[in-house]
């Protein structure tokens, strides 16, 4: 077969539309990511005019909230998986199903571990710093946001369901009104105002707190006022088959969730043994780098939900396809956005209050490092969220992380804080290095095409 032959081929086992289609869900899911990241770094930006103990204690308290949402994730990633294969096969009744289970399997963890959390809160402070007023100050910002992680887990499960079904367009609208309620609310309650005196770190939970709760509130109310299928759809009787299915799936992406989670917070608590002012310059990188990956998570939910309806229908070239297309233009893209990063060091610097010279000499190289590996690290989201969990590769998915994060990464970063006494940056460098190590497995895997698999149960 000669090339134009090829390229014909390639072009004619894509779906119509693909574009649009690509654009209805990857639009709305970046700008909704970017948007979760700006209120993350506006959390941190207003925070910090309390002192670096403020800022770190709002990073340390976020951190132990996202390895908990990290379960949420698991979840809700085979919700995710589930939903658009049935989705893709018209079976809209077990998709209902399959939401169902997604929030009863996540409430029944969230509940007691936000309690745990919560009740422990200066015991669990102590783990990342041995600081007084950062722990004193994180364990207040976890009572005021008590009831944010079931609340979160509520909304991840109606997003995913929403997103795996080809609307992306009410969890946008209605999680861009939460994002301005919430930075509105920070403004008041973190610096006070209207009979309220500022509030602080607490102030910062407690908006938080109200925004989540309304968003919620919105989210459900909306479902049931539309009639959408994930209120009138029938629920399936008998569910035993289906959990079955649904834990499969699950257990392992929620156990790969908590293992980098997990990570993450050891690479935290890594920065705050280091100092209190490597902790905040980690703290206020954080939110940046979630600001670049938006987009890009925009694409990978798209490349997911697209390329799960297509294993729902057996259309395995379509799928293989359909991922090379997406790989090539985040390769593209990252590698404009890495040369932006690259020579707009300065200005990201001071953008994110970090261009004093003590933290600017931490900042501007860890960035320059960012920008280097970023093409790297989107690669592997598209590789991994796109194609290997859509297909069921959660087990190896699972371990891959294993590997790359707590044989390579913590190992490297560890020896580089408390060993080699190295300088931030340097320590930075050596945590990436987990991203090379996921690169080389994921790629290998993915050219393999052990996850063209159509996850659906036939009928009983």
């Amino acid at each position: 077969m000669n090339y134009d032959n090829r390229i014909t081929t390639f072009k004619n086992t894509l779906p119509p539309k693909m574009f649009s289609q690509v654009m209805k869900l990857a639009l709305p899911v970046a700008v909704q990511s970017a948007l979760v990241a700006i209120l993350q770094l506006a959390d941190v930006l207003m925070v910090s005019d309390f002192g670096q103990e403020a800022t770190a204690s709002v990073g340390i308290a976020t951190k132990w909230h996202f390895v908990i949402i990290m379960i949420s994730a698991g979840i809700a990633s085979a919700n995710g998986i589930l939903v658009s294969q049935y989705w893709g096969k018209g079976d809209k009744n077990s998709a209902r199903s399959v939401h169902q289970l997604g929030l009863k399997y996540g409430t029944l963890f969230m509940l007691p571990l936000t309690l745990l959390v919560t009740g422990l809160s200066s015991y669990i402070m102590m783990l990342q710093t041995s600081d007084a007023s950062v722990i004193e100050l994180g364990s207040t910002y976890l009572w005021y946001s008590l009831p944010v992680l079931v609340v979160t887990h509520w909304i991840i499960i109606g997003e995913s369901s929403l997103r795996s079904s080809g609307n992306a367009m009410l969890p946008l609208i209605l999680g861009a009104f939460t994002v301005f309620l919430n930075i509105g609310l920070n403004f008041w309650l973190i610096k006070g105002g209207m009979g309220v005196e500022p509030m602080g770190v607490a102030g910062a939970a407690l908006a938080t707190t109200i925004a989540r709760s309304i968003q919620a509130i919105l989210l459900y109310t909306v479902l049931y006022k539309t009639r959408s299928w994930i209120v009138t759809a029938k629920l399936i009787e008998d569910t035993r088959r289906l959990a079955q299915s649904f834990q499969k799936i699950a257990l392992p992406t929620v156990s790969s969730s908590l293992v980098w989670a997990f990570g993450t917070l050891t690479y935290q608590i890594i920065y705050g043994h280091m100092g209190t002012t490597e902790l905040a310059v980690f703290s206020m990188i954080g939110p940046f780098e979630g600001l670049c990956y938006s987009a890009f998570f925009g694409i990978a939910v798209a490349c997911s939900v697209l390329i799960g309806q297509s294993l729902g229908r057996d259309e395995f070239d379509t799928a293989r396809n359909m991922t090379k297309l997406f790989i090539g233009s985040v390769i593209a893209i990252a590698s404009m956005m890495g040369v932006g990063i690259f020579f707009g060091v300065d200005a990201i610097v001071s953008w994110l209050s970090l261009d004093e010279p003590h933290l600017y000499a931490m900042a501007a190289p860890a960035m320059t490092v960012l920008s280097v590996l970023l093409g790297i690290r989107m690669v592997n989201m598209i590789i991994i969220l796109g194609a290997l969990r859509a297909g069921g590769e959660n087990s190896f998915v699972l371990r891959m992380d294993f590997i790359s994060m707590w044989m390579v990464g913590i190992p490297l970063t560890a020896y580089g804080a408390f060993i080699g006494n190295w300088e931030f940056q340097y320590v930075y460098a050596l945590m990436l290095c987990e991203e090379i190590v996921k690169f080389i497995l994921c790629s290998r895997r993915y050219l393999k095409g052990t996850w063209l698999n159509n996850l659906t149960l036939s009928p009983a």
